[in-house]
């Protein structure tokens, strides 16, 4: 009697088991993922096959379809399945007076690796060929700027956060592009002269000569304009801002990336100067230094209450990509460790405390490219022989692994 019961109540069990599976069913749209997740797993060929396969069954079912139109959707398909296999990432350019947004994050661009940017100190830039150069003078004084070896230690504080920086890359511009910038300022085409000392051009317009310079790889130097008048342009009693802004307005080369505006003075010699920044993701700005650690951009030369020179980088496009950084910690390693920039030497060999630290960017070429790149610009303050040096090192942030 108890061996029925049980397998009464076995059945019943059965019964209720059987109702169960048979009730349950996938969650909704789960079958449709399900499939979609084979598909993607199928090789790229396979799935090709299959589409254009498809795509045969529907001409079969509508012969009037053109020939042409055929053709056209195998090349969409066959161009979208390369491009999304490829890993292929578009990035946006930017007119170097304007700032534009980044590309995608990448561990490593399309670009490839990237040549290092460093500090060169002792160099000048090529003299201008038609007079005045922003570069030189007192704009470019290294006298109490040490380069050499030395004792470093860390006595600062790094920025909190990590830094999120991309690198803008420019190509190497051709002498058209010069000749269109010329004719922007107003210095017609049937006015340059061609010359044989590596001017991408130089040209004539109404009262003023212009060159145009192509990098500077040794420096480095982006390619920049020099535009000097035939005569200098008196101020008219204007303060050396105003004057600096209304010469550059009239030739439309006042910039429009972000600048801070500064004077230096000296014997009657003014230089107003537009130091370039890169503004980040986050909104903030970053300054671009030169290859001894200042910053630069364009600027207008004024002597004895008269305009005699402006200079400036070319107009140029650029692409924005982001690449992997170091850590703050690794860039403090980075920085005492760094191989010193200069063969110049005083003994004993000082011990100096790097106390400040800023993000830059600094220029590095290679391969008829110039790349702007993130780096932490360390430094110090020591005495020798009762004059106060300051001691910079650079240490680039971009991963020393995508970098050549």
């Amino acid at each position: 009697m108890s061996d029925d019961k049980e397998d009464l109540e076995l059945a019943a069990l059965q019964r209720e088991l059987d109702d169960a599976f048979a009730t349950t069913r996938p969650r909704r749209g789960f079958e449709d993922e399900l499939w979609l997740r084979m598909q993607a797993r199928r090789p790229l060929w396979t799935r090709l096959r299959d589409v254009i396969g498809s795509t045969g069954a529907l001409f079969r079912q509508a012969p009037a379809i053109p020939l042409g139109a055929v053709a056209v959707l195998l090349v969409v398909v066959v161009g979208a399945g390369i491009l999304l296999n490829s890993g292929l990432r578009l990035g946006p350019t930017h007119n170097s007076y304007t700032q534009g947004a980044q590309a995608p994050g990448l561990a490593l661009s399309d670009a490839g690796k990237l040549p290092t940017p460093a500090l060169h100190p002792g160099l000048v830039p090529a003299p201008a060929a038609n007079g005045p150069s922003l570069s030189s003078g007192f704009a470019l004084d290294q006298s109490n700027l040490y380069f050499g070896p030395a004792t470093l230690r860390w006595t600062g504080q790094m920025p909190l956060q990590s830094v999120q920086a991309p690198v803008y890359r420019y190509a190497e511009p051709s002498a058209s592009l010069a000749d269109e910038f010329a004719a922007s300022v107003g210095a017609s085409s049937d006015k340059q002269v061609r010359s044989g000392s590596g001017f991408l051009g130089t040209y004539r317009g109404q009262a003023f000569v212009l060159t145009v310079q192509p990098t500077e790889p040794q420096l480095p130097l982006e390619p920049y304009f020099n535009l000097a008048p035939t005569s200098p342009v008196s101020t008219g009693g204007a303060d050396s801002r105003g004057a600096a802004a209304t010469f550059l307005g009239g030739y439309s080369l006042v910039p429009s990336w972000p600048n801070e505006v500064t004077v230096q003075q000296a014997n009657g010699h003014v230089l107003v100067q537009y130091s370039r920044a890169f503004q980040l993701p986050d909104g903030g700005v970053v300054f671009l230094i030169n290859w001894i650690g200042q910053r630069y951009g364009a600027g207008v030369d004024i002597s004895n209450g008269a305009i005699i020179a402006a200079s400036g980088p070319l107009p140029l496009n650029l692409d924005a990509t982001t690449y992997r950084l170091i850590s703050n910690d690794d860039a403090v390693r980075v920085a005492l460790a760094s191989a010193p920039a200069s063969t110049q030497t005083i003994q004993p060999v000082p011990t100096v405390d790097l106390k400040t630290v800023e993000l830059v960017y600094a220029l590095a070429v290679s391969h008829g490219e110039g790349f702007y790149e993130p780096a932490y610009l360390f430094s110090g303050t020591f005495s020798y022989n009762g004059q106060t040096y300051t001691k910079r090192v650079l240490v680039p942030l971009v991963d020393p692994t995508l970098r050549s």
